[in-house]
């Protein structure tokens, strides 16, 4: 997907999370928004609410155009529900997700190209959010009782109980597939050039469980850091935990999950 695809078209972004606004910013970027006619989500909408100095509708309520595209700007987990309700208005969409990263910063300067796990676990240190994914996994193969209740914790920090619920549902069925076909190449993580996993921490966390050396990643050509790119609260220090209700005692939890397989790597 390129900017051209975008130009002479009415754009409505259905999603008000952190997909859709980074979509918009982009689209700021290249000169683009005035295309924007609003945000759109399903369900009601309180009146005058605005996302980005635009408005955000009821999908329902969009007046739908032969110009218009409506950008499904949601994570995977939210895709088939977002799907169904705009697929009972129009064929006129496109999910942008998979092609978010290419359309803010390029084409990956280097694609599916191996790299050793253990250069990608130095950008992770300091960061909960590989620590939270393994408690999960280590929960669905019957280690721990909590990995499950602090991921969907983790989650709601960005999102609702029910599609951090959803979300869980997607990495458990990533668990079922990984047990079923092994490690998939075809599914590349996204790194900017200083290692810095842009997307694609479930997939390396399921890595790191099962004690691979090495994964297929494109490397996008960005040193933007992550907080750059996805703000400050996606990434998961301590502080950034113990802020949205996890007490020391979880954290200390986590911090033994991740030195466990730090020292596994050698970090």
């Amino acid at each position: 997907m390129k900017f051209e695809d975008f130009k002479g078209k009415e754009l409505v972004i259905y999603g008000a999370g952190h997909v859709g606004k980074k979509f918009y910013r982009t689209l700021q970027r290249h000169g683009l928004e005035k295309q924007v006619l609003c945000f759109a989500v399903t369900g009601q909408v309180e009146k005058e609410a605005l996302i980005e100095g635009l408005p955000v509708k009821c999908v329902y309520d969009v007046s739908i155009r032969s110009d218009t595209l409506v950008c499904l700007a949601v994570h995977e987990s939210l895709l088939e529900e977002v799907e169904k309700v705009v697929r009972s208005i129009t064929e006129q969409y496109i999910w942008i997700y998979p092609y978010l990263y290419e359309l803010m910063f390029g084409e990956p300067e280097q694609k599916e190209k191996e790299i050793e796990i253990s250069k990608i676990l130095k950008t992770c240190r300091d960061d909960a959010r590989l620590a939270i994914r393994l408690a999960a996994v280590e929960q669905y193969y019957g280690k721990n009782s909590f990995g499950n209740d602090y991921y969907k914790r983790a989650q709601m920090m960005h999102c609702a109980e029910h599609t951090a619920g959803q979300r869980l549902q997607q990495f458990e069925r990533l668990m079922e597939d990984w047990e079923k076909y092994g490690y998939r190449k075809e599914y590349p993580l996204s790194l900017n050039r200083g290692y810095e996993v842009i997307d694609g921490n479930h997939r390396l966390a399921l890595a790191v469980y099962h004690d691979k050396k090495r994964i297929f990643c494109n490397i996008y050509p960005t040193e933007i850091p992550l907080t750059g790119i996805h703000g400050q609260e996606p990434v998961m220090p301590a502080e950034v935990l113990m802020r949205h209700g996890f007490t020391r005692d979880e954290i200390e939890k986590l911090d033994e999950v991740q030195r466990r397989y730090m020292d596994a790597y050698g970090e």
